[in-house]
């Protein structure tokens, strides 16, 4: 188990019967620890040289898409002291998406069909989480054990007019990722994202913000004034030559 899951661990279990994943106790990364992220968009790229930890995205931009570079990302996020942990996009593209046959899904919820657009959205985020530690698993030879972050931002296919169903698909993929051996879960965005997204629904799972310009910044985002779910502040990103990361 990474550093950076167990950080995670000690803040979440504040929380209660409110959340299920439990992993080995670990060292915790020390409050200040500095990290990054990368994904496709490094490939071709150097990555970072040092770090307390990394976070690595796995797929590619999209649900049920593969980060080409993703083997030689998590080893170099894995060198750093605290380790790596991943994270996957998220989306509820509803009957336009070019992925799957939106109404013939019928599994974990078979009641997915016309007029039942949640249980459609739960199966889709579901299923693309599974897939997405699938293919971890196959390109760095681990899934378990770490964090898995749930990317939800607008730039990827929600409705517009059903925040309902868009919670669905993301309430899908936390289940799916809480049944993974000692794997943590948390959210990455912003209020607003969120908002726009589901509403503002409240989700007690650890919080990623994004939006900070530099690491001052990044520490002032620490308050769970920015909790984008209402659930902890845990990491804090700012941008950089990489996006860096800032352990609350």
């Amino acid at each position: 188990m990474d550093s950076l899951a167990a950080l995670v661990t000690a803040i979440l279990a504040t929380l209660g019967s409110l959340l299920t994943p439990a992993a080995p106790p670990a060292k915790a990364l020390p409050h200040g620890a500095v990290g990054y992220d990368i994904s496709w968009p490094q490939c071709g790229r150097s990555y970072p040289a040092a770090g307390a930890f990394g976070i690595v995205g796995v797929t590619g931009g999209r649900p049920y898409t593969g980060n080409p570079c993703l083997g030689s990302e998590y080893a170099a996020a894995a060198a750093t002291p605290g380790g790596a942990g991943f994270y996957i996009n998220t989306a509820n593209p509803g009957t336009a998406s070019t992925t799957l046959n939106w109404y013939g899904q019928k599994s974990p919820d078979p009641s997915c069909g016309p007029g039942h657009e949640a249980a459609c959205a739960y199966d889709y985020g579901f299923t693309g989480a599974n897939e997405a530690v699938s293919y971890a698993q196959a390109q760095t030879g681990h899934s378990t054990n770490t964090t898995w972050w749930l990317d939800v931002e607008t730039g990827n296919s929600w409705s517009p007019t059903d925040p309902g169903a868009n919670l669905a698909s993301i309430r899908g993929a936390v289940d799916a990722l809480q049944h993974q051996p000692g794997v943590l879960v948390g959210i990455y965005s912003t209020r607003y994202q969120w908002t726009q997204i589901t509403g503002g629904a409240p989700l007690a799972l650890a919080n990623w913000v994004a939006g900070a310009s530099n690491v001052a910044e990044a520490q002032g985002r620490c308050s769970p004034d920015w909790s984008a779910t209402g659930g902890p502040v845990v990491l804090t990103q700012f941008f950089g030559t990489f996006d860096g990361n800032y352990a609350c």
